[in-house]
């Protein structure tokens, strides 16, 4: 025989009965949350810079509108002024709000899952329409836990040290005091609805969009493959790509939600803020730091799905 042939396949895709033995089963919902830390920790580490850029780019108006040229502009003038540390302030609110989202939403997601597929009281797997479904449903859980974090994140993110300037908030700890100083507990709440409204047809969008980028990597692998059969690589692709997709589709509610978040206007309301916008930007404002969204949403989630899936492949064998 010859010396190739000799050689063993570098990955061997995993048939049909074998991929069921290694997995009987979908993961528990205590798998799912074990899983969702670990890819929210990747997801974090992997997007808070872009978000940062973003969130500035969004909250870039009044006294300090024109501040940046754009995504690269403020990115560029953010490290000079305030150093690279700065991509990272409200990081600790990031951590918290991102670690929750994930463990809420995928476990919850789970959940809603197992619980739909008994109401069907029907074997089949569930197909993509309602796959997407209980993912918009898991939104409105992941939503409601985040939004406190959220508005501290956000004001963090738009607090700007320039000098001869005072810093808003020294730390989230301070954010926090003060918002409920100024403002009660319903100034963490900032922007409930807007989260509401953004994070339903997201997760509905990002959840469907990475089923069907898995579903699809898996037939590529041809007859009998199965989703154990995927590498690292095909997890961070759809992860990607589900990310984007989600992303671009929903960024005007998500301008609505930062400004929200940061508006000194407690009475202000979704509509009101929206007809703002549109008076004073025209539609562009709706679009200000999407480039740097985009940016971010792709390594962010491909970050997050190789984490939760990586985790469940290998801790839950």
């Amino acid at each position: 025989p010859s010396v190739a042939a000799s050689l063993p396949p570098l990955r061997p895709a995993l048939g049909k009965s074998e991929a069921m033995a290694k997995r009987k089963q979908a993961p528990s919902m205590a798998e799912s949350s074990i899983a969702a830390s670990f890819g929210g920790l990747c997801n974090v580490m992997a997007g808070q810079p872009f978000d940062t850029v973003k969130v500035r780019l969004q909250t870039n108006k009044g006294s300090m509108k024109n501040a940046f040229s754009g995504p690269l502009d403020c990115l560029y003038k953010t490290v000079r002024l305030e150093g690279f540390s700065a991509l990272y302030r409200g990081v600790e609110c990031a951590f918290m709000s991102i670690m929750t989202e994930n463990i809420v939403l995928l476990t919850a997601n789970t959940g809603i899952k197992s619980i739909y597929q008994n109401i069907k009281n029907d074997k089949k797997p569930l197909n993509l329409a309602e796959l997407a479904f209980c993912g918009g449903i898991a939104g409105v859980f992941s939503a409601t836990a985040i939004t406190p974090a959220e508005v501290i994140k956000c004001r963090l993110q738009a607090t700007r040290t320039l000098a001869g300037q005072s810093v808003a908030y020294t730390g989230p700890i301070d954010c926090a005091q003060k918002t409920l100083k100024q403002e009660g507990v319903h100034g963490l709440f900032r922007g409930l609805r807007a989260c509401l409204a953004r994070d339903i047809p997201f997760n509905t969008a990002f959840l469907g969009t990475y089923e069907a980028t898995v579903l699809m990597l898996t037939k590529m692998r041809g007859a009998g493959a199965t989703k154990e059969s995927l590498s690292p690589l095909d997890f961070l692709l759809a992860g990607g790509f589900a990310g984007t997709v989600g992303w671009f589709f929903i960024f005007p509610l998500d301008v609505v939600k930062s400004r929200l978040q940061v508006s000194q206007n407690q009475t202000i309301t979704i509509p009101q803020l929206s007809d703002k916008i549109l008076r004073t930007e025209g539609i562009g404002g709706f679009y200000k730091g999407l480039s740097a969204a985009l940016l971010r949403a792709f390594p962010a989630n491909a970050a997050l799905f190789f984490g939760y899936e990586t985790a469940q492949r290998y801790l839950f064998k």
